[in-house]
């Protein structure tokens, strides 16, 4: 990806993305959705972004890229002692064929996540 050539759109989306991975790699609060994906995957992998992220009343819900090869929908209740509601796991293409209303700027950034997805995995490969 040539950050230069990216719309002012397409890089405040890329920052969006590196600052929520961040998060939810470093930050307390996103402990439990993170616990919940490594638990589920059984995987350790530091190559996860967050793709959509919808607050609802009772619950959050994720679809979270995971080494650019799944996407994990989950929804997790506030009460921090209830279990994941839903956790599904799609291929990238399933997600995008199922997930008929992801949106224009939705499936840009699903795009940007997996370009991110496949820098990480480069860089991680190379050391």
């Amino acid at each position: 990806m040539i950050v230069a050539r990216l719309s002012l759109s397409d890089k405040l989306t890329i920052a969006e993305l590196e600052t929520g991975r961040e998060h939810l790699l470093l930050e307390p609060a996103s402990q439990r959705l993170l616990m919940s994906l490594r638990r589920r995957l059984q995987s350790i992998t530091q190559n996860i972004y967050i793709v959509r992220h919808i607050s609802e009343q009772a619950e959050d819900l994720f679809d979270v890229l995971v080494d650019g090869k799944l996407v994990v929908h989950i929804e997790l209740p506030r009460d921090a002692r209830s279990e994941e509601v839903v956790f599904k796991i799609f291929g990238v293409d399933e997600y995008l064929n199922t997930r008929t209303h992801l949106t224009k700027i939705g499936r840009r950034r699903l795009k940007l996540a997996l370009e991110l997805a496949e820098q990480h995995a480069r860089r991680t490969d190379k050391t």
